[in-house]
Parts: C-alpha cells; sequence; structure tokens
C-alpha cells in the first residue's frame, strides 16, 4: 500500500470518525425532545438515560481521537529521527563466549 493511502486509513480516517461521533452524540444531547406524554409513550427514554448514552458516545468518540493523535505523533517522531543518532544511542552487545 502507498505511505500516503496508509496515513489516510490509520490517522484521518479513525480521527473523523470519532469527531463524527462526538458530533452526533453532542446533537442528541442538545437538540430538546417532546415532554413526556400520550404522545410519546413507545418511544419515551429518561433523561438520565439519554445524559448516559450520549455521554458514553462523546467518550468513545474523544478515546478515539486521542489514541489516534498520540500514535500519530510517536510515527512522526520516529519518522523524524535521524538514523545516526539512532546508531549512538543503541547499546551493541557483543556475542557470548562459552565456557567449555
Amino acid at each position: 500500500m502507498r505511505a500516503r493511502v496508509r496515513e489516510v486509513l490509520g490517522v484521518w480516517a479513525p480521527m473523523l470518525i470519532g469527531l463524527v461521533l462526538i458530533a452526533l452524540a453532542l446533537n442528541f444531547l442538545i437538540t430538546p425532545r417532546a415532554p413526556p406524554g400520550p404522545s410519546c409513550e413507545p418511544f419515551c427514554v429518561d433523561p438520565a438515560a439519554e445524559v448516559a448514552c450520549g455521554g458514553g458516545v462523546v467518550f468513545v468518540g474523544v478515546l478515539l481521537v486521542m489514541s489516534t493523535i498520540g500514535r500519530w505523533r510517536k510515527v512522526r517522531r520516529t519518522m523524524t529521527d535521524k538514523p545516526a543518532e539512532d546508531a549512538k544511542s543503541t547499546v551493541t552487545q557483543e556475542p557470548r563466549q562459552k565456557n567449555v
């Protein structure tokens, strides 16, 4: 796969999905609903359940965005490191000799 496609699928798509989840949850929480009564009897939901559901979806969206940002920063940091610096920082181990 090309690097650009991998970047879109690995970074931008999860972030977009997370932001869409957050937007939908906030819309669900902000939009006024009909007051409880006989007209909404089969579809009535407890307001506390609505807040819990909306809050849970916001949490999942934030978690998805934050984990994707963290993974993106880690990859970006490793891609910008110079190979010469990595060679200096790694400790080379000499092969062990067998005791006879």
